[in-house]
């Protein structure tokens, strides 16, 4: 569900005019429709798309003013630390797929 709130939200956020620039980090192609939505419905709002490291979707890359790709270095130095202590004092572990 988290493509169909991502949907959701960016087109309440262009109906609200919360925002005059999306800036959206996925290579989804579900998210192709809210884009173009919101491309058709709000052509003043700019959109920008990064694709996480080694995905790419030629579909969501045609609708975006601008799109790139976050690069394997920039990605690796943008995470949170192996472990993560919250005000509860609760110990979350970065999961070791993302290592």
């Amino acid at each position: 569900m988290t493509d169909v709130n991502i949907a959701v939200e960016m087109l309440a956020d262009a109906f609200q005019d919360t925002f005059d620039t999306a800036l959206l980090i996925s290579a989804d192609s579900d998210l192709t429709a809210p884009l173009s939505k919101i491309r058709t419905l709000f052509p003043d709002k700019r959109l920008i798309l990064a694709f996480p490291p080694e995905r790419f979707s030629f579909d969501l890359a045609r609708l975006p003013h601008v799109n790139f790709t976050i690069g394997r270095a920039k990605f690796a130095q943008s995470q949170l630390p192996q472990e993560v202590v919250n005000s509860a004092g609760i110990h979350i572990q970065r999961p070791p797929e993302w290592r």
